[in-house]
C-alpha cells in the first residue's frame, strides 16, 4: 500500500509537470506568433519599431523559453523519479515522532503522585459518595475555595492516604468501605433521637442530626433510571444479559429487553426514553453527580407503563409456578412470597391485612384469580421500598 501511495503521488506529480510544460510551450508558441505579427506589419511600413519595445519584446520571449526549460527539465525529473521503486510518500495525516517527548507521561505521573494529594481526594471523595448516596464534599465538581467544606475532614485525608498506599487499588477502597460498621447500618426502623449524653457530650440522631452528616445511619438513596427499568425486568425473568455491540434506539426501551446500559445516551432531545426521563436519565453534559428528584409523574409512569403492567403479569405467573398454582391457592402464600420478591422482606400484618382487602375487591370486581394477583404485584412494583435502596 506505501509503494502504491508513492507511486500515485510521483504520477500526479508528473502529470503536474506535464500540464505547466503545455502552458509554458504555449504561452512561449503565442508570443513567438505575436512577434512574428509585429514584424510582418513592420516589413510593410504599417509600423515602426521603438527601442524600449524591441527590449520588452526580447526579455518576454528570454523569459517564456526559459520557462519551457525549466518545465522540461521537471517532467524529466518527475519521469525518472516514476521509475524508482519507493515507499516514500507525503502522508495526508499528521505525523508523530516515533518515540515520545515523555511529556503526557510526566503530567499523569504528577497527577496521580503522592505530591498532588487532591486526585486521590477528588476519586474518594467519588466512591464514598456513590456507596453513601452522599459525597463528603457536596461540590463534586469544586475542591477549591468556593467549592464546599467536606463534612468530615480528617476521614477525606485518611481514606486518600490509604488509597495511594495501596497501590491506588479501588478494588481495596471498596472492600474497606463496604466492611466498615458505619456501611453495615441500617437506613430504617426507629431512628435515636439523640440529644444530650451522660457523658456531657452531643449524641446524634433524628433530631439533632436530620441530615445525617455524623452518619450515625446509612442513607437511603433513590433507583436510577437503568436500575428501576431492569430491576423490573429481572423480576420478571425476562432480562436479556446478552452483551450488545451497539447503542440501541430509545424508542425500543419499553419493547426490547437488554440491559438499559445498551440504549442511547446524548443530551439532544429524545436522548432517552420517556420512562427514563422521569426518573433523572443520566445526563452527559453533568458527569459528576446524579440528580434525584421525586415528582408525581414517576409514580404515574410505574402505574401506566407497558413496561411494568406486562411484567407484573409475568411475574405472576412465575410466583404461581413456584406455589403450585392452583384456584384456590392460599392468598397468605402468595402475598408474602411477592413481597419477598419485590421488596425483599416479608410483609407486616398492617400490609398483609390490606393486601388480603386489596385481591378481595380484585376478586369481586375482575372474577379473575390471576389478574388480581398480577395488580397486587403492580402495586409493590410502586412501592416506595421498591424504587428506594436501603
Amino acid at each position: 500500500m506505501a509503494a502504491a501511495a508513492c507511486r500515485a503521488e510521483r504520477l500526479v506529480t508528473l502529470r503536474k509537470a506535464e500540464a505547466k510544460l503545455a502552458d509554458a510551450e504555449g504561452a512561449l508558441a503565442l508570443l513567438q506568433a505575436e512577434q512574428s505579427l509585429v514584424a510582418a506589419r513592420r516589413s510593410v511600413g504599417e509600423t515602426s519599431e521603438r527601442k524600449e519595445d524591441k527590449d520588452a519584446s526580447e526579455a518576454a520571449l528570454k523569459k517564456a523559453q526559459e520557462q519551457v526549460t525549466t518545465a522540461q527539465k521537471n517532467c524529466e525529473t518527475a519521469q525518472d523519479a516514476l521509475g524508482t521503486n519507493s515507499i516514500v510518500y507525503t502522508p495526508l495525516t499528521p505525523t508523530y515522532p516515533a518515540q515520545s517527548t515523555g511529556r503526557r507521561r510526566a503530567l499523569a505521573s504528577w497527577i496521580a503522585s503522592r505530591d498532588n494529594p487532591l486526585t486521590a481526594r477528588v476519586a474518594v471523595n467519588h466512591i464514598w459518595g456513590r456507596h453513601f448516596h452522599a459525597p463528603l464534599v457536596a461540590s463534586v465538581f469544586d475542591f477549591g475555595r468556593n467549592g464546599a467544606q467536606p463534612t468530615h475532614p480528617e476521614l477525606l485525608d485518611w481514606l486518600a492516604v490509604e488509597f495511594m498506599d495501596h497501590g491506588w487499588s479501588m478494588k481495596h477502597l471498596h472492600r474497606l468501605i463496604v466492611t466498615s460498621s458505619v456501611y453495615r447500618m441500617a437506613s430504617f426502623g426507629v431512628p435515636p433521637s439523640g440529644g444530650q449524653g451522660g457523658d456531657g457530650r452531643l449524641k446524634p440522631g433524628l433530631q439533632t442530626d436530620p441530615e445525617n452528616r455524623y452518619l450515625w445511619r446509612m442513607n437511603p438513596g433513590q433507583m436510577e433510571a437503568e436500575v428501576v427499568r431492569d430491576s423490573i425486568l429481572h423480576l420478571a425473568g425476562e432480562l436479556d444479559l446478552a452483551p450488545v455491540g451497539y447503542p440501541l434506539p430509545t424508542t425500543l426501551a419499553e419493547t426490547n429487553r437488554h440491559r438499559s446500559l445498551y440504549f442511547e445516551c446524548f443530551p439532544e432531545p429524545n436522548g432517552a426514553s420517556p420512562f427514563a426521563e422521569l426518573f433523572d436519565a443520566p445526563n452527559p453534559t453533568e458527569c459528576y453527580r446524579r440528580t434525584q428528584t421525586i415528582v408525581p409523574q414517576q409514580a404515574l409512569a410505574l402505574t401506566n407503563s407497558k413496561l411494568s403492567h406486562e411484567r407484573s403479569r409475568a411475574l405472576e405467573q412465575r410466583l404461581a409456578q413456584k406455589l403450585a398454582h392452583t384456584s384456590d391457592r392460599e392468598e397468605t402464600d402468595f402475598v408474602t412470597a411477592a413481597y419477598e420478591q419485590v421488596l425483599a422482606r416479608r410483609p407486616t400484618a398492617e400490609e398483609l391485612n390490606a393486601c388480603r382487602d386489596f385481591l378481595a375487591k380484585q376478586f369481586t370486581a375482575s372474577k379473575d384469580h390471576d389478574a388480581a394477583f398480577a395488580s397486587l404485584i403492580h402495586a409493590l412494583f410502586n412501592h416506595n421500598d421498591f424504587v428506594t435502596i436501603r
